[in-house]
């Protein structure tokens, strides 16, 4: 298993925020992209992501957007990207790798830590 760390980035008129969501243990990007698109309830808070429902496209366009999203490692990193809505604000998400083959020591430290981990 690989650690990732799941990040988001809030526009809104008046407030814009970045940091990180909470970390997750999976098998690859494409998993993390997965995990993401199901919008999993974190705290008691949907994560709502707009990948799924933003983009009118036949499957074609859909497999190329999904390789962009996990090859950029999330809209968040996506220069092409843009934000819509402003008046109502506005949630990019991303990831990026902290540790490939992470031993189930080292998850056990960080859960003793505190540390929420999700696994999928």
């Amino acid at each position: 298993m690989n650690l990732y760390e799941i990040r988001m980035r809030y526009y809104a008129p008046k407030d814009s925020k970045e940091g990180i969501i909470c970390y997750l243990l999976t098998e690859s990007d494409e998993k993390v992209y997965e995990w993401i698109g199901s919008e999993p309830e974190i705290e008691g808070c949907e994560l709502y992501n707009s990948w799924m429902y933003d983009y009118d496209l036949d499957k074609e366009d859909e497999e190329g957007f999904k390789e962009k999203i996990i090859k950029c490692q999330g809209d968040m990193y996506d220069d092409e990207s843009e934000v819509y809505d402003l008046y109502h604000g506005a949630t990019q998400y991303g990831w990026g790798l902290i540790k490939e083959n992470i031993s189930e020591e080292a998850v056990l430290t960080i859960k003793e830590c505190g540390i929420k981990v999700f696994t999928c």
